[in-house]
């Protein structure tokens, strides 16, 4: 099976001569749930950025269902089926919710549009407060509306920098079980976290990077009780104890 999306070799960073990414790879499988874990600095939202054309890649390749979108535009990738919800400025503020919606639909060619309805549907939340400017939002619903936001350009793969930065474990609970339903309604999901007990519950697997590169990988349960996982957040003195 194709993945989804696919990072291969990659090497890039925000200078040149300044590597952050060395090398990592990651994969996500159709009807996946994946999250990128790791210790700050290890290279994390760098990799979901290089895919959205906001980092430059020196190497490797990054591919989107089979097709090389390696150093694209970032402004041609919804085009292309990849959404992105970084982890803030992911909404206007100012806008109502409703608008925030229209303002994401106008981006796109209407045969490729999702029905406001269905998002709506999706996040009930949104739905009661459809007139409220966005800024008014609780964290948790501003993060449901940048969800919906992409989501309406009907993305082949959403990724996510950080969805549950400044929330509540309450309201972290609420945005990941949208994710839930986000990834059941058919669509596959990269979640960069740094809650990694939360993550870790709702991805199906897990990548941890360090220091650029990938050092563990496979379903999330299996990560999530790997004793190399606490080792490689704090460091190798931790596999000697």
């Amino acid at each position: 099976m194709t993945p989804a999306l696919e990072f291969s070799g990659i090497e890039g960073g925000y200078e040149p001569g300044l590597p952050i990414l060395r090398g990592a790879g990651a994969r996500v499988m159709p009807g996946e749930i994946v999250t990128l874990l790791g210790p700050n600095g290890a290279g994390k939202s760098t990799l979901v950025k290089a895919a959205a054309g906001l980092v430059p890649v020196w190497a490797g390749r990054v591919t989107l269902g089979g097709r090389d979108i390696t150093g694209m535009p970032a402004h041609r990738m919804v085009h292309e089926g990849l959404g992105f919800v970084p982890q803030t400025e992911n909404v206007f503020a100012n806008l109502s919710v409703l608008d925030n919606l229209k303002l994401a639909a106008a981006l796109v060619a209407k045969r490729r549009r999702r029905e406001l309805a269905e998002m709506f549907a999706l996040f009930p939340d949104l739905d009661r407060q459809r007139g409220l400017a966005a800024g008014r939002l609780s964290g948790g619903q501003r993060q449901m509306l940048a969800v919906a936001r992409a989501l309406v350009a009907s993305p082949s793969v959403l990724m996510l920098d950080e969805p549950s930065a400044g929330l509540s474990p309450k309201l972290v609970g609420v945005v990941f079980d949208r994710l839930r339903a986000v990834r059941d309604a058919g669509v596959p999901i990269l979640l960069v976290e740094q809650n990694v007990k939360a993550a870790l519950a709702l991805a199906d697997r897990a990548v941890v990077l360090v220091e650029g590169r990938e050092r563990l990988e496979g379903a999330a349960r299996e990560v999530a009780a790997d004793p190399r996982l606490k080792a490689l957040y704090f460091g190798a003195h931790e596999e000697a104890a």
